[in-house]
């Protein structure tokens, strides 16, 4: 299990209980989906945030939840980050979807006016199960395949190495160990694709398999556009690794992308 400091072990009690006696369906999306999914298996993740999707459906909706939580001792970031919750030192990213009166992949936040894309999040409910992140504490979290593409979604809005760097994370690990692992099988069978790049392989293959043709085609054109190992989006990810930064690394950042993207055809 992850390391979860007291205030975001508290925090996410809180909202599970709060969610659940309201009938809200909820899930977990980011940084602590592998944090909880990888850890028993690479090594422990520490994390002090959560996201979170609620399924409502209208602006006042999340404006009662929000009045609500504040009672429960969460507190509203400033700006125009409408979406982000503290809870002591605890941060909690808490997105809506269906309440856009317009699209629903397309979410306009009323305050900033900023966009956001909520292509596959429909998927959310569809796909995530319970999972034990901290002892006693089972959430809905959302699949490892799942948590990549709604990662390349929010690379596109806004442009954050760190989302790429969480991409990059899960597809080295994708079912490195275990009994039922698909590597051994996928590294034996698939041409120029290897132990170390299978897991990637595997994630696509995953994706193909579950989202929706218009989903895949958007994840295809990003992964498609990273042609070699000196594309500038896998320097940005090299610089969040700074102790990586190296021919060898570059090389199997890109490998790693590329079997992604060959599963993903």
């Amino acid at each position: 299990m992850p390391k979860i400091d007291a205030d975001l072990e508290k925090a996410l009690r809180l909202l599970r209980d709060y969610f659940v006696a309201k009938r809200i369906p909820f899930a977990l999306i980011g940084a602590l989906v592998p944090a909880v999914l990888l850890s028993t298996e690479t090594g422990i993740r520490e994390t002090r945030d959560a996201d979170h999707v609620i399924k409502l459906t209208s602006w006042a909706e999340w404006e009662a939840v929000i009045a609500d939580l504040a009672k429960l001792g969460f507190t509203q970031g400033r700006g125009e980050q409408e979406h982000r919750l503290h809870y002591g030192m605890a941060e909690i990213d808490l997105i809506p979807y269906g309440v856009s009166s317009g699209p629903e992949e397309v979410l306009a936040w009323r305050k900033s006016g900023n966009r956001m894309n909520m292509a596959g999040f429909a998927d959310v409910f569809r796909y995530a199960q319970l999972t034990e992140v901290v002892r006693g504490l089972a959430l809905p979290v959302v699949p490892l395949w799942l948590f990549v593409v709604l990662k390349v979604i929010a690379y596109l809005d806004r442009r954050l190495p760190r989302d790429m760097s969480d991409i990059i994370y899960v597809l080295e690990r994708y079912e490195s160990s275990g009994e039922t692992s698909r590597r051994f099988e996928i590294a034996s069978g698939i041409e120029d694709v290897t132990y170390e790049t299978s897991g990637a392989y595997l994630l696509g293959c995953d994706v193909r398999k579950n989202v929706s043709a218009k989903v895949i085609e958007l994840v295809k054109d990003f992964v498609g556009q990273l042609t070699d190992e000196y594309h500038p989006v896998i320097s940005a990810i090299l610089r969040e690794e700074p102790l990586l930064d190296s021919k060898a690394r570059r090389q199997t950042v890109f490998k790693l992308i590329w079997a992604f993207r060959k599963g993903l055809s």
